[in-house]
């Protein structure tokens, strides 16, 4: 086989674009539980029509568009024309075979981020959506004991992710929480009031071993769970 066929072969269809889609659906959710970012998945007729090849050609490849899901989302393909584990995930949408793009901004449990996109194909119309996903907001803050602070702050509403870890020399947590629940500035009153308000800056030295502490300890371990529910059942095993 020739050098330039096996390239054809293995390039990415102009369906998709010039963006790096993943093609494994739980892969993708995944790498959004450890990086904490949004999903942006498509469900798009590979090989498709002149309106599919024309999205991937004008607007999937456009710099801009490129740029911020590479950037803030983790995106994933799914065919909707093929059989197997794309139409296995299509089913669990919902969504029609053999059909028009359509594109979800979804976080890990399946919340919808943003409203169903499934047109008009321009790129006008695309980065309005994408500028109007909801995004989180995050802060990192001192603890006397990030074991305790981030299982105080994990029973916070707003709270969607958390981390621990060391700031020259000191234990930190960071958190990641929902503005539309509580705004920041009520966010961080919140805090206080749990003796983890005080607001700190710089690059924390994660420790992998001491994040979500109390569920670690625990029987139950979080292997399977989200990381809202992680949060959410460390905060909970700390109140017993």
């Amino acid at each position: 086989m020739s050098l330039l066929l096996m390239l054809a072969l293995h390039a990415t269809p102009p369906e998709l674009g010039r963006v790096p889609w993943e093609r494994n659906f739980e892969a993708a959710v995944a790498r959004a539980k450890q990086s904490h970012q949004p999903l942006l998945v498509l469900f798009d007729e590979v090989p498709g029509c002149s309106t599919v090849v024309g999205f991937g050609r004008e607007v999937l490849s456009d710099d801009e568009v490129v740029a911020a899901i590479t950037r803030d989302f983790v995106p994933v393909a799914v065919f909707n024309n093929v059989e197997g584990a794309d139409a296995r995930v299509l089913a669990s949408f919902g969504e029609p075979a053999w059909n028009n793009p359509v594109v979800r901004v979804i976080d890990v449990d399946r919340k919808p981020l943003a409203p169903r996109f499934d047109g008009p194909y321009t790129r006008e119309a695309f980065l309005s959506m994408l500028r109007g996903v909801k995004k989180l907001e995050r802060v990192t803050v001192a603890a006397a004991c990030f074991w305790e602070c981030e299982a105080r702050l994990g029973s916070l509403e707003a709270v969607r992710a958390s981390r621990v870890g060391f700031l020259n020399g000191d234990e930190v947590v960071e958190v990641e929480f929902d503005p539309s629940v509580r705004e920041r500035k009520a966010f961080l009153e919140d805090a206080a009031k749990l003796e983890c308000g005080k607001v700190v800056s710089g690059s924390p030295r994660w420790s992998e071993k001491d994040t979500k502490y109390f569920l670690q300890q625990s029987r139950r371990g979080g292997e399977g769970l989200s990381e809202l529910e992680k949060v959410r059942l460390n905060a909970r095993l700390k109140g017993r």
